[in-house]
């Protein structure tokens, strides 16, 4: 088995977990936690860039449907909801956490790289901090493109490769100053990031905005916009002494920041008529 295996990570252990320490994947107690530190620290910004309501009636497909957190909010604003997810232990989680507020939508098992539709049948095809997890990301995006409807949008968030998390926090002060190299690989320190229950690390990439840019029109599609989002104090690099300080920081300008040094790179693209 490869070393770096997504489908066994998040099987083992859904993404938004930490936020939920105690409580077990599938309760609405641990659904209800992650919501609420998604919404008011992790992504607030999502609800300010994705129109969910605008997909009332349409339908969507999301790549990565994880415990089921982005299908809610779809589910919630009407749309006709389709999700997909690599790891089996993620559909049955999803049903049980959307199943609590009445919704079953259809969630399958399958890869992104190779989705299981019929060309041009959705409307709309979303998906959030899960791509920069596969091996072929322009083959993703190639599906994407293949399965939506003329004049379809594709929504994507990935991680953001000119941010201070990645080269302060994570490159300079973990990997050089703290001397890391001597232990792991930066590709291993950058696998590292994600809190997991198995023995094995996810693949992870990071994008410039630029390079996203170059991908989405690569594979066909118009891109309309881009931002650059998410920077938290526990983004900013621990630093003996000085991190004490980062708590003085207000989040109002931390968010201004993160307007282009985010963690995040966000891209909203259309199928061409």
């Amino acid at each position: 088995m490869s070393k770096y295996s997504s489908k066994s990570v998040w099987g083992a252990t859904p993404a938004g977990s930490m936020h939920s320490r105690g409580a077990n994947p599938g309760t609405k107690e641990f659904f209800e936690n992650v919501l609420e530190k998604r919404s008011t620290s992790e992504m607030p910004w999502l609800f300010e860039l994705v129109p969910f309501i605008s997909f009332r009636g349409k339908r969507v497909l999301e790549l990565g449907c994880g415990a089921g957190y982005d299908a809610y909010e779809f589910c919630r604003q009407g749309a006709e909801y389709v999700g997909i997810d690599i790891a089996s232990e993620n559909i049955e989680r999803s049903k049980k956490h959307l199943s609590f507020y009445g919704y079953s939508p259809i969630i399958l098992e399958a890869d992104a790289e190779d989705l299981p539709f019929e060309d041009k049948s959705f409307d709309a095809v979303f998906s959030n901090g899960v791509l920069h997890h596969t091996p072929d990301i322009l083959k993703s995006f190639r599906e994407a493109y293949r399965v939506l409807k003329q004049n379809g949008e594709f929504w994507v968030i990935l991680y953001h490769k000119n941010s201070i998390f990645y080269w302060i926090s994570l490159f300079l002060v973990k990997h050089i100053f703290g001397k890391g190299y001597k232990e792991h690989s930066f590709k291993e320190r950058l696998s590292m990031i994600e809190y997991t229950t198995s023995n094995e690390l996810p693949l992870v990439n990071v994008y410039t905005r630029r390079i996203l840019k170059r991908m989405l029109k690569s594979t066909g599609f118009a891109v309309e916009s881009t931002w650059v989002r998410k920077l938290t104090k526990e983004d900013l690099p621990i630093i003996h002494i000085v991190d004490s300080l980062w708590q003085f920081i207000p989040q109002p300008l931390l968010d201004f920041v993160g307007k282009r040094f985010g963690w995040y790179v966000i891209a909203k693209a259309r199928k061409k008529a």
